[in-house]
């Protein structure tokens, strides 16, 4: 192999990519203004109001829908990907989408159901 071939190889262009990200954040780092930690600027403060002291209660039902979604999206991946078919005339992507929506749609049942 000739160097130009390792020099453009994946890896050595990643492995160059991450040494040069890793130069500029020291660097930037390095001539960034430090900041003074006062403690007007450490107290809490939301929308112009003081934040009282008690603690706000957090609602994760978002978590819910972001959890399933990724378990059925990667279901719907890994479904598509195994069944080892050619694909011929119709794209990858259109097989993936019906599956997809089908997936969904289970879901949404689900969530509907644990209402």
């Amino acid at each position: 192999m000739d160097a130009s071939a390792i020099l453009t190889s994946p890896l050595v262009v990643f492995i160059i990519a991450l040494f040069a990200a890793g130069v500029i954040y020291a660097i930037g780092g390095k001539i960034a203004p430090q900041l003074s930690k006062s403690p007007e600027k450490l107290s809490l403060y939301a929308c112009g109001e003081d934040l009282p002291p008690e603690k706000v209660p957090v609602s994760i039902q978002m978590f819910d829908y972001a959890a399933l979604f990724m378990v059925f999206d990667v279901i719907a991946m890994t479904i598509v990907l195994s069944w080892g078919i050619s694909f011929g005339k119709m794209h990858p992507v259109s097989y993936l989408a019906v599956l997809y929506m089908g997936l969904m749609f289970i879901a949404l049942l689900i969530l509907v159901r644990r209402r």
